[in-house]
């Protein structure tokens, strides 16, 4: 019985590997990005998660699984926690910077964009793939936000609302979703990627 079991675990191993084979191909040169139709840039998703050093807010985002689909997509899944409700209207805003590393950031767009109410925002966004994110919740993420634990579980997510960067002004940027209500923040999400242009991905030699 145990070379049967083993068998059979030996035959499924190459049944899986000769799938990976045959089946679509892993890309690890990031997704296409960029303005259409050239999409001579490629985008490389590093993090979604809660902003450095506010694991305390209201609202946590742990750092969400992000995994390459194919040259077009990023699937991504993740956990956020609503650690009471949310009875005030909540504004939010947007900032934007660009990155000599990971710690040495400065503003490129100041002020931050101010998005206003952030239900009424998040509605407008159903068809974007923020609502693509959002829709893929389990329970439901709706406003006002109630506490609770959410699975966002793969949703995809493209280019496009990252296509206006450019590598040829920083390759690495940084967004900060951040959220009030009543005065106080209850959210921040981060989002950090890289761009790089066609000619940065030739190889070396």
């Amino acid at each position: 019985m145990v070379y049967l079991s083993t068998a059979s675990s030996l035959l499924a191993a190459l049944i899986f590997a000769c799938a990976i084979h045959t089946g679509e191909p892993y890309f690890y040169n990031g997704i296409k990005s960029g303005l259409e139709p050239d999409l001579k840039h490629s985008l490389f998703l590093d993090r979604i998660g809660q902003c450095r050093w506010q694991r305390d807010l209201t609202v946590f985002l742990a750092d969400m699984r992000i995994a390459q689909q194919n040259n077009t997509h990023y699937v991504v899944s993740g956990v956020l926690r609503v650690r009471r409700n949310i009875t005030q209207p909540t504004t939010a805003t947007v900032s934007i910077e660009i990155c000599q590393n990971a710690t040495h950031c400065r503003p490129f767009v100041d002020p931050p964009v101010a998005v206003g109410d952030l239900c009424r925002f998040l509605c407008e966004q159903r068809n974007s793939s923020l609502g693509e994110v959002l829709g893929h919740s389990v329970p439901a993420l709706d406003c006002p936000l109630r506490e609770g634990v959410y699975r966002i579980n793969d949703a995809l997510v493209d280019y496009k609302p990252f296509r206006y960067f450019s590598p040829h002004v920083s390759k690495l940027w940084r967004i900060d979703l951040v959220g009030e209500s009543d005065r106080r923040r209850v959210f921040c999400v981060r989002i950090e990627l890289f761009v790089y242009s066609w000619e940065d991905m030739l190889p070396r030699y």
